[in-house]
Formats: structure tokens, sequence, C-alpha cells
């Protein structure tokens, strides 16, 4: 947790280098530029200077307040860990409410077109599969810790409270919170999510990111990092199924966009997300059983509609079983796309959890102190809107089937 009330200014950032490293010690301070990173936790900075030094650019992030949501100690566990690893940015120096990292050269955020693309998608999984694998010392107590805490008890009288303190919200926020408390009030809405999600599950908790929104993802020119992961504050170990949820979620908002708020949902991303569910199922898995020159065949096969269509996926999917057939028999391929199957149910059930988890999340920071310059409550109803329909989609499959 981070209580303090004012963020540290630009000299005490230049300070805090110059103490960490000596070969900044001798630069005019005016030599040094200091820019504004995205970021809705933590307070993070680009830090550079022309000088010719090492390091000659710097990501410093400030830990911010998240209160409930980021545990800051595991965080540094995880972050250390990773880097170590070699599997994200190296850690240069940590303090008490600082951390300086390696700044990933010729990288970018994926743009919505590119995250909601088919060959971007195919590719993150690969990624994302390599990072459940991963084992990181942090507890691990055989439970999800997001899934029990979003449809907790303690968790919803935390912001029926947050919501009753109505002087702290405008009279815009205040109609927009009317929605979710009644939300809140709907028991019967309640148990049929915890009912949902106790479904079939039969899923292995693995380290998980938990907050894969394009700003924290990575496009690079290296061909063995061509996607990297970054920004850890949410790992835990949880079910892969949520992992996915939350970057189809995330898939479909635009935190790039130039107008405020600043973020918009990308109605083509989310219309299409119970087919990339399907996709990023189908993906995932096939990182997971299939061989490297499989995995290489399978990726040529990919068009841009792959994951918004209906009959490309299914052209797709008959495209797969002629390459499995070569290897596996007809048992084998149908025990692999029963898997697949499972795990897209998963997939949208968990959309639902995940988005909630993000409307708490907006709620209790929105007019905290230490709380950035965001537009909480107005994101939250956005990721409340994307719940409900959402819950409505699936409640009509249950009548189907």
């Amino acid at each position: 947790m981070n209580s303090r009330s004012t963020h540290l200014t630009e000299y005490a950032i230049k300070h805090i280098i110059a103490d960490e490293f000596t070969s900044w010690q001798s630069i005019n301070p005016s030599k040094i530029q200091i820019t504004r990173l995205a970021g809705l936790t933590n307070i993070t900075y680009k830090v550079e200077t022309q000088e010719e030094i090492l390091p000659k650019t710097i990501v410093f992030r400030e830990f911010g307040n998240a209160e409930g949501f980021v545990d800051s100690k595991q965080e540094r566990i995880v972050f250390k860990t990773i880097s170590d690893l070699e599997l994200g940015p190296k850690q240069l120096q940590c303090g008490d409410i600082w951390r300086m990292e390696e700044f990933v050269t010729n990288g970018v955020h994926p743009t919505n077109e590119k995250m909601g693309s088919s060959l971007f998608q195919f590719k993150s999984m690969g990624v994302l599969q390599k990072f459940h694998q991963m084992e990181i010392p942090i507890p691990n107590n055989g439970t999800s810790l997001i899934l029990t805490k979003t449809l907790s008890k303690n968790m919803k009288n935390n912001v029926m409270r947050k919501i009753e303190k109505r002087e702290l919200f405008t009279d815009v926020e205040l109609k927009q919170l009317e929605n979710i408390e009644q939300f809140l009030n709907n028991d019967e809405e309640f148990k049929y999510l915890q009912e949902m999600i106790q479904k079939e599950n039969n899923e292995e908790l693995k380290f998980c990111h938990n907050d894969l929104n394009q700003l924290n993802i990575f496009s690079t020119t290296k061909k063995d990092k061509e996607i990297v992961f970054i920004d850890f504050e949410y790992c835990s170990y949880n079910y892969p199924s949520y992992d996915i949820a939350n970057f189809l979620n995330e898939s479909a908002i635009n935190y790039q966009y130039e107008d405020e708020p600043y973020y918009v949902l990308v109605d083509e991303n989310f219309d299409t997300a119970p087919i990339q569910a399907h996709f990023l199922a189908l993906c995932y898995l096939i990182h997971q059983f299939c061989q490297e020159n499989e995995i290489n065949q399978i990726i040529s096969l990919i068009t841009q509609k792959t994951n918004k269509n209906k009959d490309e996926l299914n052209t797709f999917i008959s495209l797969i079983k002629q390459i499995l057939i070569q290897r596996m028999n007809e048992k084998q391929i149908n025990e692999f796309f029963q898997s697949v199957s499972y795990l897209k149910r998963r997939i949208r059930r968990l959309q639902m959890i995940s988005n909630l988890n993000w409307v708490w999340w907006s709620v209790l920071l929105a007019h905290e102190k230490n709380s950035l310059n965001f537009e909480y409550i107005d994101y939250g109803f956005l990721r409340f809107k994307m719940f409900e329909r959402l819950l409505e989609l699936e409640k009509a499959r249950q009548i189907v089937e």
C-alpha cells in the first residue's frame, strides 16, 4: 500500500537516479528528460539523457495506491524473479517506494487493430502459454484469489460502502453508479455467477498476469522476443482461462484514444468476442500440445477474419485437423477439440468475472488519496456495461443448451 498524498517531483527522481548510478551524478539536470508514461496503478516515467553513459534510458516506476488489489511485497518478488529469468524487463534498482527498470528498446504498445488481429492473438497465446509455465515463489493456496475476492460478500460490502459516500461523486457518476448498485443488491445474480464459475472447473492453477491490456504488452523487432509482457502488479496463481478472458476483454478497449476520457470501447472487437474466445482457446492449446513444425504450418493458415467470422474459423479448424491427423488418431483429435470447447466455455464465463473485478477496482480507487487523474467511475461503468452484455449472452446460451 502507498498512502502518500503527494508524488515524487522530477528533482527527487533525478536525485534518486544519481544516488544509484554514479555515471548520472555529473550530468546537468537540464540534460535529463523525464516523460510520463501511461499507467493506471503506478506512476511511470521514461528518464533519458543524450550523454554517452550507461544506462542511457531508465524506466522509473513510483509505486501507486491500489489497496486490496495489489500486494506490493509480492509484486516486487514477481518482478525480480521474472527479471532474473530474463523473461521481462531487467530490474536495475529498487527502493521502498520506487523501482528502476530496463527500458524496452524498439518496443511499441500494440494498437487495438493489432490486439484484435488473428495473427497477433495467435502469437500472444504462445507467449502466454510459456508465461503460465513459470514457477514463482509467491503463495498458491489452491484457489483463485481473484475469483474468490470478486464474488465475496466482503468485496460486495466494501463497494456498497464506497458508493454510499455520495458526496464524493458528481451527478453523472452517481447516475452511473445507480446501475452498479442495483446489481449489488441482486443476490440472485451473485448466486448465478458463483454457481457458473464452479461448472466444469477442472483447471489447474498457473502463474497468471491478470492484466494484459495493450499498455502492458510490447511488440518488438526482436525475433526471440516479438511480444513482451510488462507490469506484473496483479500477477497471482489463477486459472489460465481467466488470463485469456481478461486479454480478450482488454483487446476491446483502446487505451490510446486521443480524446477524453482517453479510452474507448472498440465495438468490432467486443461484438465478435464469442468467436474470439473460441479462437483464443484453440490457439492456446495448439501452443501447448502441437509440435513446432505443426505450429508453423498452422500460422500459414491464419487469415484476417479467422477470429472474427464463424465460417472462417470452422474452415481453419478443418485445416488444423488435416495437419493433426498425420500424427494423431481420431480419438486423440476428438479429445483435443473437446479440450478446446471446454476452455472456450471457461473463457466466456470468466470474461464476466474479469470485467466485474475492474468495476470494483474502479469504484474503490475513485476519489481516493493518491489516486491518479483518471475517470475511474466512467471506466468502471464501461466495464459494467461489458459485463451486462456478456451475462446476457451467457444466459441465452444456457437456454439453447
